[in-house]
């Protein structure tokens, strides 16, 4: 989520040009003030583009649910989700930062499927005790190699070997929030036979 914040630096350099103007010139006559205001919506417009605004990128948290084992396991998915920000900041690649806010999205999705299902917890623990803390172990190695000056062929061997892994491990994380699905899958299917079955009965179909 991206966070905007504005600089005070355009209104308060406009604030100068007007209070400049003012000293110059004798401000009892109108068109002296139309043109102190012209000069401060000018400068201020100008400003602005030399001092933008900061944009700060804040990770969403998974929201807590109230209950404790739940709300342990999305501890510790925040835990990760941080990992991974702190990670994606180090990293220079704009490809593997990509793919890391693609997991962070997975990640997101499939938490805040379990909040709502909380018996699918059971589910995820592979994924909460292995993949997680796997994946930005990863992350972390290869934010280590492309900080090095010296590019020899072992650094290259892990940044390549970790950028060969990428889509697999995105792969993953799909697969995980898929297979949360296949109960509800199974009962749709389920319900949907039932209800073409009364649809044939009642001469509806």
């Amino acid at each position: 989520m991206e966070i905007r914040h504005k600089s005070a630096m355009p209104i308060y350099l406009a604030g100068a040009v007007w209070i400049l103007y003012c000293l110059i010139f004798s401000m009892h006559k109108l068109f002296h003030i139309i043109i102190a205001l012209s000069l401060f919506i000018a400068a201020y417009l100008i400003l602005r583009k030399k001092f933008p605004d900061r944009v700060e990128i804040v990770e969403e948290t998974i929201k807590y649910t109230g209950a404790k084992e739940i709300d342990q396991a999305i501890e510790e998915g925040n835990k990760y989700l941080e990992d991974m920000r702190k990670a994606n900041e180090l990293i220079e690649s704009p490809l593997i930062s990509d793919k890391i806010d693609s997991l962070s999205e997975i990640t997101k999705k499939i938490f805040n499927y379990v909040s709502e299902k909380p018996e699918k917890l059971k589910d995820i623990r592979r994924f909460l005790t292995y993949f997680l803390p796997t994946t930005v172990k990863l992350l972390n190695s290869y934010a280590r190699a492309e900080a090095q000056d010296n590019k020899g062929e072992n650094i290259n061997q892990i940044k390549n070997d970790i950028e060969g892994a990428m889509d697999g491990i995105i792969d993953s994380f799909h697969k995980h929030l898929d297979n949360l699905y296949a109960d509800e899958a199974m009962d749709i299917d389920a319900e949907i036979t039932v209800f073409d079955s009364m649809l044939k009965a009642e001469n509806l179909k």
